[in-house]
């Protein structure tokens, strides 16, 4: 482990009524905190320089094991703690799951008129179009997007990987897709987590993919925890998924994130209201 020493005021900042909280704690999506070796630093500057990304260099890492962040505008030192306190022995988490009965697959088409199923199909967002989250961006910033959303004429939202060049001067470059299959976590979550592993592989393979062992996944994990059977659901997936299958594939999973308070609840007109998310996998 290691410690780091920072300047609060070496961080770019363009809101200077920020207060000292603000600047350390604030989620700034759109920033990387990398940490690099002393000997490559000019190195790092000149590729940023050349990509014209801004950077700055706000500290560095430590022996000791010890959080210091000063303040040269106020002459004082916002965080002055040992990394114990942050990363001592929190205590372990004791989750407790049951199992529910699976949903019933059994399937009534006379429960539904055509017109009532056409637009609940055609309005579901796996089955519809996109379009509205495409086009309200530019699709070829940096000049190297050799692959879009939209194909063809028409320019329809249908592309099944993104294609990216490494540079503006060569063939190499990028494939990225995605799956998911979350209405089938209701009838069996392994299964859903297996098929979403296999839409990404199928959906990449419209690029020339030499080896599976290329592919690398980012595996985004979505449960109401605590609701009843989704955390069992939850973990019997991600025991089907990390631990059987991608393993069998080749395919390693280096990064994720999960989402785990997928259900919302409200009163109206007296009445207790709920909409839960089912046990999802977003798989890219």
């Amino acid at each position: 482990g290691r410690g780091g020493r920072f300047e609060l005021r070496d961080v770019p900042n363009d809101e200077p009524g920020m207060t000292p909280l603000e600047i350390w704690c604030n989620e700034s999506q759109e920033r990387y905190v990398l940490a690099v070796e002393p000997d490559q630093l000019a190195r790092f500057e000149s590729i940023c320089e050349r990509e014209r990304c801004p950077y700055a260099v706000v500290g560095e890492a430590t022996e000791a094991h010890h959080l210091a962040v000063t303040d040269r505008q106020f002459s004082n030192d916002p965080v002055d703690l040992p990394m114990s306190v942050l990363f001592g022995k929190p205590p372990k988490m004791n989750r407790q799951a049951s199992r529910r009965p699976p949903v019933s697959d059994d399937f009534d088409a006379s429960a539904a008129s055509l017109p009532e199923s056409l637009e609940r199909v055609l309005t579901f967002p796996a089955v519809g179009s996109k379009s509205f989250l495409i086009t309200i961006g530019d699709r070829s910033v940096t000049g190297m997007v050799s692959r879009d959303q939209m194909v063809g004429p028409w320019q329809v939202p249908v592309a099944d990987c993104a294609v990216t060049t490494a540079s503006l001067d060569t063939h190499l470059g990028e494939a990225m897709a995605m799956g998911e299959r979350t209405p089938l976590a209701l009838l069996d979550g392994p299964a859903s987590g297996r098929m979403a592993v296999v839409e990404a592989i199928t959906n990449i393979l419209a690029a020339p993919i030499e080896s599976m062992s290329d592919i690398k996944l980012s595996a985004n994990w979505m449960c109401a925890a605590g609701y009843e059977g989704d955390d069992a659901i939850l973990y019997d997936t991600v025991a089907a998924v990390g631990r059987d299958f991608c393993p069998a594939l080749g395919i390693t999973i280096p990064v994720g994130k999960d989402s785990m308070s997928m259900r919302t609840v409200w009163q109206e007109e007296g009445e207790d209201r709920a909409v839960t998310a089912p046990v999802s996998l977003i798989v890219s």
